[in-house]
C-alpha cells in the first residue's frame, strides 16, 4: 500500500476551491441576516412613523435600534456578499485601457491592502466588542441596550471581507490567464 500524494500544483487549487465553498455559505447566511435587518428597519421605522402620525407617540427606543444595531448589521454583514458579485462602486475609467496584467497586479495590490485594512478594521472591533462586553458596557438612553451586541457585527463583517479579498488575489496569483472577475455593466 503506497500512499498516493496530489501533485504541488493541485492541492492549493483545492484548498481554495473548498475555502471559497464555505466562505460563500457564510456570505450567503450573513447577506440574509443582512437582508433580516432591512426589513425590520423598514417595518420599525414605518410603525413608528404611523404611531407618531396617528397617536402621537413613537416607539421607545427605534431610533436607537435602528441606528446602533439595525444599520450596522446591514453594512457589515452584506460587505462580503457585494465583493463576491463586484457590486460595490469602482473607476475604472483610465484602470480598463491598461494592459490585462498590469491590471491582474493592480488588482492583486489593491485587494491585498484592502484586506489588511479590513484586518485592522475588524481587529479594532475585535477590541472594542470584548472591551464592552468585559465592562459590561451599555448605551445611555431611554432603554439601556448592550453596546457589545453593537459592535460584534464589525469584526464579524471585517473578517468575512477579508478572506473575500485574500481569495480574490489569490485568484488572481494562481489562475493568472482568466478574466479579472469585473465585467463592464450591460456585459452578460
Amino acid at each position: 500500500m503506497f500512499l498516493t500524494i496530489q501533485p504541488l500544483k493541485e492541492r492549493p487549487v483545492k484548498n481554495l476551491t473548498l475555502v471559497q465553498k464555505y466562505l460563500e455559505k457564510l456570505e450567503v447566511f450573513s447577506l440574509r441576516l443582512s437582508q433580516l435587518s432591512l426589513f425590520v428597519m423598514m417595518v420599525l421605522t414605518s410603525i413608528d412613523a404611523l404611531s407618531r402620525y396617528f397617536f402621537n407617540n413613537s416607539i421607545t427606543g427605534a431610533y436607537e435600534v435602528t441606528e446602533y444595531y439595525l444599520m450596522i448589521i446591514l453594512v457589515f454583514l452584506s460587505i462580503s456578499y457585494v465583493q463576491k458579485e463586484n457590486g460595490h462602486i469602482r473607476l475604472d475609467i483610465i484602470f480598463s485601457k491598461l494592459p490585462y496584467k498590469v491590471q491582474n497586479y493592480l488588482n492583486v495590490i489593491f485587494y491585498l491592502l484592502a484586506a489588511f485594512y479590513f484586518l485592522f478594521i475588524g481587529y479594532q472591533g475585535y477590541i472594542t466588542t470584548s472591551n464592552a462586553l468585559t465592562n459590561n458596557l451599555i448605551m445611555s438612553g431611554l432603554i439601556n441596550f448592550p453596546l457589545w451586541l453593537s459592535y460584534i457585527w464589525v469584526p464579524i463583517g471585517s473578517i468575512l471581507i477579508f478572506i473575500r479579498f485574500l481569495l480574490a488575489s489569490l485568484q488572481l496569483l494562481v489562475f493568472k490567464n482568466t478574466t479579472s472577475g469585473h465585467e463592464e455593466v450591460g456585459d452578460s
